[in-house]
């Protein structure tokens, strides 16, 4: 296999195969197809919409952060990227103990872009919340919006109860619905920028002072050993 299309297929299977654990491909030396350790992936050439390669792509999974990537989109349609937030002691609270966060306090005032820059480079889960309530009024109303959103797709096999991947077995999607969703999301040059940086410096805020985040995607992080040149995206 060339090197070219191993370029190719790794970067296709980063930004929308990974489905929902950490992987690895291996290239036999007799065979033209990688194998991958996560449950399910999905190759698709975007040009053609060919699946170049499919395992258990249409079997539900629960997303965890992946989830991220339609409250992130979302709030993208529905904000300007400089209005600002101020994050209520509801949205950061109901965070359970053990899930990533970026110890964003009740009333602290922050701008869309930086939520945005919290949720996808830190991954961080209050950030979710805060961004959902702000754009939908409530959480709840927040979820209605993103399984509208996921009607508007067409998709089939994905639903969501949460806007950040807590576990909850009404909480799902398929390597193939994920492609789609992100698919849908790369079109947007906000997205692509924010979901593709390395790192983000927060500014001192109301209550806070100034923080600084890497991304938790380390092949996007090029002094990392895992680093990849060729993602733009996660």
């Amino acid at each position: 296999m060339s090197s070219n299309i191993k370029k190719f297929l790794l970067l296709s299977f980063l930004i929308i195969g990974l489905l929902f654990n950490n992987f690895y491909i291996v290239y036999a030396d007799n065979s033209e197809q990688p194998e991958l350790s996560s449950k399910a992936a999905i190759l698709i050439d975007t040009k053609t919409n060919k699946i170049l390669y499919d395992k258990n792509s249409n079997e539900k999974m629960f997303p965890a952060s992946t989830t991220k990537i339609m409250t992130a989109i979302l709030v993208l349609e529905n904000c300007d990227l400089k209005e600002t937030v101020t994050a209520s002691y509801d949205a950061i609270m109901s965070i359970p103990d053990g899930y990533v966060v970026a110890d964003i306090d009740g009333d602290e005032q922050l701008t869309v872009e930086q939520l945005l820059q919290l949720l996808l480079v830190h991954s961080a889960n209050d950030a979710a919340n805060v961004l959902a309530e702000y754009v939908g009024g409530s959480i709840e109303s927040f979820v209605s919006m993103m399984n509208t959103k996921v009607n508007e797709l067409g998709l089939t096999n994905t639903h969501f109860t949460n806007t950040y991947g807590l576990q909850d077995e009404n909480h799902y999607t398929t390597a193939y619905d994920l492609s789609v969703i992100m698919q849908y999301c790369i079109k947007n040059d906000d997205f692509r920028r924010i979901a593709g940086s390395a790192s983000c410096s927060i500014p001192a805020t109301n209550k806070s002072g100034p923080r600084s985040y890497t991304s938790t995607n380390e092949i996007l992080v090029p002094d990392n050993s895992n680093y990849y040149s060729y993602v733009t995206c996660r």
